[in-house]
């Protein structure tokens, strides 16, 4: 039901906007539905576990700084989302203005320990003022770089290619176990053995039959559970057979990683290349290394930020990133892959438009997600 001073406020609205005639047309069904979209709020736990379901933190590489930086007292609730690469004062004074209660910054704010928050420093300022005008912080950065259809699935875009994936896979959790514990006993104790040792906390359990006359117990566990393991099967340990220890590998998982790198579906110039690149992510200038001897690009290896430490020693004829250091860009061109650098952020920023279609469909429309304007790399070129 809309409340009448709801219902005036929305009225007020209409008649700014549209003609008498047009207003006499508007349904209350249609007034109830504006004013459903408009106050729509979401409690910002529920917008984090969102967020983290979208991409999970663990894809993060273990250096980084991510996920809810600044968390406002609660209850806080979300209505307005500013996408932003690099939290600057001038995004966060646009994000003040347009009243926004989350800011997601692609790069985090908060990345080295703060010892003080003092305002002759900029970051500090920033922080302050999120915290002073209830403006949270959220930051997903290399979880992005790593999920399917994230930052650099976007950069690998300029090409048409085929065969795509990760340069570095992203390894699937364990979960709690990170070790495998078998031990073979004679079946005449699989039974007892089993009783002692699936009660223990953390762990599981599991029996298998190998023959007549021997069984082997499993045991998923970790480290710290091993002790606890040792002394429930002491009593047995002079029938035990044999005992085996074994650390859980992690497997792949499809689709997700640091980096791209594809096949083009047919060969393109450097010139072309180039051109896309400028295309793809809007930008007027590029620097280019032209790989020794490399004529034409049949493959593509990308990484979105600085991707010195992905892009090296690929079977590719091109690298494109944000930023290379002066010996491994040497490294690549001599040894004839051509070397694309766009600048840090410029190689990063164009995935927010992705971002807020995909956040929008994510939530519904019940959130309102708007791009700074006035996030932009720091250099130019002049």
């Amino acid at each position: 039901m809309v409340s009448l001073r709801t219902a005036s406020t929305v009225k007020s609205i209409l008649r700014q906007r549209f003609t008498v005639n047009t207003y006499a047309a508007v349904s209350f069904h249609q007034l109830n539905t504006f004013c459903t979209v408009v106050s729509s709020t979401m409690d910002l736990k529920s917008v984090v576990k969102k967020l983290q379901q979208f991409a999970d933190p663990n894809l993060a590489e273990s250096w980084d700084n991510v996920g809810l930086l600044v968390e406002p007292t609660p209850p806080h609730e979300v209505k307005k989302i500013m996408l932003t690469n690099d939290l600057t004062e001038a995004v966060y004074q646009e994000a003040r203005a347009w009243n926004a209660n989350l800011i997601i910054s692609y790069h985090p704010p908060i990345f080295v320990p703060m010892k003080k928050l003092v305002q002759r420093n900029w970051k500090d300022r920033i922080i302050t003022g999120c915290i002073e005008n209830r403006i949270a912080i959220y930051s997903p950065h290399t979880s992005y770089d790593a999920l399917a259809g994230g930052v650099n699935d976007w950069l690998i875009q300029a090409f048409d290619t085929k065969r795509v994936g990760p340069v570095t896979a992203s390894l699937m959790s364990t979960g709690p176990y990170t070790k495998k514990l078998q031990i073979t006993v004679p079946s005449s104790l699989q039974e007892a053995m089993f009783k002692s040792v699936s009660g223990i906390q953390n762990t599981l359990a599991s029996v298998q039959e190998i023959n007549q006359d021997l069984s082997q117990i499993t045991l998923l566990c970790s480290n710290g559970t091993i002790p606890a393991i040792l002394e429930c099967t002491q009593s047995f340990s002079d029938k035990v057979r044999s005992t085996e220890l074994l650390d859980l590998q992690k497997a792949p998982k499809p689709g997700y990683g640091m980096g791209r790198i594809g096949k083009l579906t047919s060969p393109i110039s450097v010139t072309e290349a180039v051109e896309r690149v400028k295309r793809h992510i809007g930008i007027g200038h590029v620097r280019l290394a032209k790989g020794v001897g490399c004529e034409s690009i049949s493959s593509v290896a990308v990484c979105a930020g600085s991707g010195g430490s992905v892009l090296k020693n690929l079977d590719v004829s091109l690298y494109v990133t944000g930023e290379m250091s002066h010996h491994e860009v040497l490294h690549a061109m001599q040894s004839g892959i051509s070397v694309i650098l766009c600048d840090h952020s410029n190689s990063e920023r164009g995935f927010l438009k992705v971002l807020q279609e995909k956040l929008t469909g994510l939530f519904q429309s019940k959130i309102e997600f708007q791009v700074s304007k006035c996030d932009r790399d720091p250099l130019d070129i002049v």
